[in-house]
């Protein structure tokens, strides 16, 4: 079976070599590496890459070029675009109150009664409003975790974590991130506490002026997977750029 080398192009950055692997024939080598590019979007993306700039590189066993393959060719550009320039944070010790004002208000109308679980946060990742469904269900004290990172309020660790590091950090890139099968807590349907899932979307919000307010995640508990247990971490279809 031939023998194709890849390497991943990123403009600016050292060039990465993935593994050499073995596939019947270049076309089956292309729809392989068409597969893999989502996955490896995401993390170009969490990692604060753009990944719509970045090239994988076919080559035979011998290191001849055979296709490039651009990941603009495969990704739609809306969803996967970094987001930067014209929706700017607010700036400034008096203009942060304003902002985080602005938002809680909007937040308390819109997610306050929701029978799902919904936390506002800042552009930096701080923890200003949880709605009682939220706090409820994932076992938290809503004034206790108030200004505190998101990052902090769970008891996670390893994969778990990072998973959960990654899904909010495509969040601050811009994009609607989704968690799907993230373990954690829950309350089954007689109020006690189980194991179980959590499915999570975030949004970012903007003022009048299209100015970031903060982030809304919007989490969902179940007692069955979703996604057979297998946790993922990607960009929601149809998210706008």
């Amino acid at each position: 079976m031939p023998v194709f080398k890849l390497r991943l192009n990123r403009p600016g950055a050292t060039q990465r070599n993935d593994p050499d692997m073995d596939f019947h024939d270049l076309h089956h080598a292309y729809i392989e590496v068409c597969k893999a590019i989502p996955g490896m979007a995401c993390d170009l993306l969490a990692a604060g890459d753009d990944p719509m700039v970045c090239t994988y590189v076919i080559y035979d066993s011998k290191g001849r070029h055979l296709m490039d393959v651009p990941f603009v060719d495969i990704l739609s550009p809306s969803e996967w675009r970094l987001r930067r320039a014209t929706r700017k944070p607010h700036s400034g010790v008096r203009s942060a109150q304003v902002r985080d004002d602005l938002a809680a208000g909007s937040f308390r109308r819109m997610f306050s009664a929701v029978n799902v679980g919904c936390v506002l946060l800042t552009p930096e990742l701080q923890v200003k409003e949880i709605n009682d469904f939220g706090a409820r269900h994932s076992h938290v004290d809503a004034e206790a975790i108030r200004d505190t990172s998101i990052l902090d309020v769970f008891d996670l660790h390893g994969k778990p974590k990072e998973n959960f590091a990654k899904f909010w950090a495509l969040s601050q890139r811009g994009a609607t991130a989704e968690l799907i099968d993230m373990p954690y807590l829950v309350l089954d349907e007689a109020g006690q506490t189980v194991n179980g899932w959590w499915n999570a979307r975030v949004w970012p919000i903007f003022d009048d002026d299209e100015r970031l307010l903060g982030l809304v995640e919007w989490a969902e508990p179940f007692t069955r997977p979703s996604a057979k247990g297998n946790t993922l971490v990607r960009i929601s279809p149809g998210s706008a750029g």
